[in-house]
């Protein structure tokens, strides 16, 4: 068993208990008595509670619930909820017009590399009635935290994650397939990107253990032949992209995210291939994402809180 936290308040103590049960996790409360040479007749006991190791992220992310640093973040005019870290890891705007570029369809089955907490899995799923979405990520807390917010979504049996190294699969994971594949990757290079003090926020922005070949071709493999494989990223890497994909993929299109509609540059697009279809030119589209007053434009307000789908043929 693992130690999850230690506390002698016996409000929070039950009020842990109270949601580890309904989690399904099971604790188990020991005490421990301060043992300090230096304080030889203390003898407070501390509650140090347990867990099975296989429920050990599950618990710490309900630990973080109780204990205040978690935020519930509402997506899609409420529809759906985040749990996210109060500093560190946390989702934008891009997740959710990622999953609005995917043209799922019910019964189809998607996976989102690089889920992070969700949002782009959870958006989908809250688009699209009856399908089935697989987030991974190579960091459990954030794993954790999305399983949590799964189960508080209702969405349980239409979402699952999973933790995972795309430069390391599991051989179960090498031999799936999925109808969609979609991602939000780092974005910056490792030789030339300056990956920020916090761990999550350095793995989200960053290239690690995968960089971008690798993440693509994982991704190229996951997919079914006429799947789409839809991924958001920096402006300047897309031609880098579409080299990448190579001959293996057709009918692309380039959404531009033109942050105003006022000639400065675009710093972030959405590119779409169908695995096994024919070459040819890459249709080029734009989503205008600000009004000269700051706010959303209709179109992407249709998506941000609306849950419209973003059309890419």
């Amino acid at each position: 068993m693992r130690e999850i936290t230690r506390s002698n308040d016996p409000v929070f103590l039950s009020y842990l208990q109270a949601e580890l049960a309904a989690e399904g996790v099971e604790a188990l409360v020991l005490d421990a008595f301060a043992s300090s040479v230096l304080e030889p007749m203390n003898v407070t006991a501390l509650q140090r509670v347990m867990v099975g190791d296989d429920d050990y992220w599950r618990a710490w992310a309900v630990l973080e619930d109780a204990e205040e640093r978690v935020s519930e973040d509402a997506i899609l005019g409420g529809r759906v909820t985040l749990l996210q870290p109060k500093d560190g890891f946390r989702a934008a705007v891009d997740p959710i017009f990622l999953a609005a570029s995917v043209p799922a369809q019910a019964k189809d089955q998607v996976l989102d590399c690089g889920t992070g907490t969700g949002a782009a899995a959870f958006a989908l799923a809250a688009r699209v009635e009856d399908i089935s979405v697989t987030g991974i990520d190579v960091q459990p807390e954030l794993i954790a935290l999305a399983s949590l917010a799964a189960a508080r979504n209702d969405l349980e049996d239409r979402v699952d994650f999973h933790v995972a190294d795309i430069a390391r699969p599991s051989a179960s994971m090498q031999t799936r397939l999925f109808d969609h594949v979609m991602s939000n990757p780092p974005f910056l290079d490792a030789r030339h990107g300056q990956a920020p003090k916090d761990k999550a926020r350095a793995l989200a922005s960053v290239e690690s253990t995968a960089d971008l070949r690798t993440w693509l071709t994982f991704m190229a493999d996951r997919l079914r032949d006429g799947g789409t494989l839809t991924v958001i990223h920096r402006y300047e890497r897309v031609p880098e992209i579409v080299s990448l994909l190579g001959d293996g993929f057709g009918r692309m299109t380039r959404l531009d995210l033109q942050p105003v509609d006022d000639g400065r540059p675009v710093k972030r697009a959405i590119v779409q291939a169908v695995k096994g279809a024919p070459g040819g030119d890459i249709a080029e589209k734009r989503l205008v994402v600000h009004d000269g007053s700051g706010g959303f434009t209709a179109e992407a307000d249709a998506v941000l809180r609306d849950a419209m789908p973003l059309a890419m043929s």
